[in-house]
């Protein structure tokens, strides 16, 4: 998986970066299922405004089945960070149960052709 963080407004924290790689790693440990292939990009952007304490952080993933984005604001980056990454685990849940139901919905004759059966 391709991961990148990028800082804007701010500079490079190692501790912050250690951080969120480490969260980042429940998004890898849902994605690890073997029905899902995977992700070929996941970016999180970190913005600080140096005029007020107002961070903000964008995280985007992009796989061959879907390409999903969270955002969150606040004044402690560390929590902001936390809860854009809890609001993609939230996501990527729901995304998982969608294609699940879709995968285990049955065909049959009826369904493919409508509720009439045979009609001329």
């Amino acid at each position: 998986m391709d991961k990148k963080i990028t800082f804007h407004n701010m500079e490079h924290s190692d501790p912050m970066e250690s951080h969120t790689y480490q969260k980042l790693e429940k998004i890898e440990e849902i994605l690890k299922d073997p029905e899902w292939t995977t992700p070929k990009y996941l970016d999180i952007k970190l913005n600080s405004q140096p005029l007020h304490p107002h961070h903000t952080a964008e995280l985007h993933l992009k796989t061959p089945q879907f390409d999903l984005n969270t955002h969150d604001k606040g004044t402690d980056m560390y929590v902001v960070i936390d809860n854009t990454i809890d609001k993609m685990v939230t996501l990527l849940k729901k995304e998982k149960s969608k294609v699940k139901d879709k995968n285990q919905k049955v065909e049959t004759a009826k369904t493919d052709f409508g509720d009439d059966k045979y009609d001329l």
